[in-house]
Formats: structure tokens, C-alpha cells, sequence
């Protein structure tokens, strides 16, 4: 049985990362455990776009709040809580970050071009 931990991201994050289609609250979960994994695994890949912004680290969150239930690798969770802590920022925090930089790494298109120099690496 993977653990689980309960998060709050605004309405904003979650329909950033769902797309179009919503779907349930355990697709949701799934896909902002996958936004974790990415964001995790784009460490190191440079730019500043990849870092919790300097100037929301004493913002509270705004909006209407949706509580999910993740299911999350015990190690995934403590990537995060560590980079978090590194960047000095709560998990909370960095959960919604990593929702959004995924969302907007897929609607400035740089997930399909990383897809698309991947498929050209293998064939």
C-alpha cells in the first residue's frame, strides 16, 4: 500500500494541472503526484523558472482551497520536503509550485519538444 499525505492547493492549481477535464479527485491526485515527479526530476536542469519564487515565500495562498489525499512514495514525499527545506519554503508550498511550473512547462509546448529530442535520442 503506497502512504498517502493530504495537501491544499487552490482551485487555480488544480484546474492548471487537470486540463480540460477535471475527472475525479483520485486522477487529480495522480496527476499532481506526477507534477511532483517531474519537477523533482528537472533539478539541475538550470534556468530560474525552475525555483520557488523569491518573492511569493511569505504569500498565503488566496482563493478557494482543495483538500486532496496524495498517494505518494514514501522517498518521492521526502524529495520534496528536502528540496522544500533547500529552497526554504514549506512542502505545501513547494507541491504548488511543482503543479504549476508542470502546467506551464506543457503550455509553452517545452514537454513535447523534451519528448520529441528524447524520441530522436532513442530511435
Amino acid at each position: 500500500m503506497t502512504p498517502s499525505v493530504t495537501v491544499h492547493l487552490s482551485e487555480f492549481a488544480c484546474s492548471a494541472v487537470s486540463g480540460e477535464g477535471a475527472g475525479d479527485g483520485e486522477q487529480l491526485s495522480a496527476r499532481i503526484v506526477a507534477a511532483i515527479r517531474c519537477y523533482l526530476n528537472d533539478k539541475g536542469s538550470g534556468g530560474l523558472r525552475w525555483a520557488y519564487p523569491s518573492f511569493l515565500t511569505g504569500e498565503e495562498q488566496i482563493g478557494k482551497e482543495v483538500t486532496l489525499r496524495l498517494a505518494i512514495e514514501d522517498q518521492l514525499w521526502r524529495s520534496l520536503e528536502q528540496e522544500a527545506e533547500r529552497q526554504g519554503v514549506t512542502p505545501q508550498k513547494m507541491v504548488t509550485h511543482a503543479t504549476l511550473y508542470v502546467a506551464a512547462e506543457v503550455d509553452a509546448g517545452r514537454v513535447t519538444r523534451r519528448i520529441l529530442a528524447d524520441l530522436e535520442q532513442t530511435g
